[in-house]
């Protein structure tokens, strides 16, 4: 299989729009999704993490993490969610989001916040590391040693999930791309 896209001229890093990555992320699921869906390393890949996110998921409710990031976003605005995090981004990790079935929004549903940010919180499901691993000191004052830990347990897995995956994909995109 060849497909006939410059894999050089994809925009990473953060001195290119989020639009740009987008459509970028959506040329290539559009040219290679089959074709990524069939390999059976990225379909494992994929499985591993999309269930190490569910476990962060869970984690994160059942330690209070969900509850005080949403304390802090209604009571105090948020931060971590603000406007620019998007650009961390690169048109893999976008990729894997599209092949898990999610759709990338097209517009940030607020300018001041991250291009990702819903009403209910994230509206992709693979997220850049920097979101994952981000503890702010509220966290950490209203969690305690014990529940953090649990938490950095299940973000190291995913994360580490994230990077076997990403670091496939750019293979797999280098080679047949």
């Amino acid at each position: 299989m060849e497909i006939k896209i410059d894999f050089r001229k994809i925009p990473v890093g953060p001195d290119h729009p989020i639009e740009k990555k987008i459509q970028w992320a959506q040329l290539i699921y559009d040219a290679c999704s089959s074709h990524l869906l069939e390999d059976k390393t990225i379909r494992s890949l994929l499985r591993k993490y999309q269930n190490s996110i569910e476990e962060n998921w869970q984690t994160m409710a059942d330690t209070g993490v969900v509850k005080e990031c949403t304390l802090c976003a209604l009571e105090d605005g948020g931060s971590c969610c603000g406007s620019g995090i998007e650009n961390k981004f690169d048109v893999v990790n976008l990729l894997i989001n599209l092949l898990m079935g999610i759709r990338l929004p097209s517009v940030p549903l607020d300018p001041t916040g991250c291009w990702f940010l819903g009403e209910k919180g994230c509206r992709i499901k693979a997220r850049h590391v920097i979101c994952v691993n981000f503890i702010c000191k509220r966290l950490y004052d209203a969690l305690g040693q014990e529940e953090i830990k649990k938490v950095q347990k299940a973000m190291e897995k995913e994360t580490e999930n994230a990077f076997i995956l990403e670091e496939y994909l750019k293979l797999w995109l280098a080679k047949n791309v």
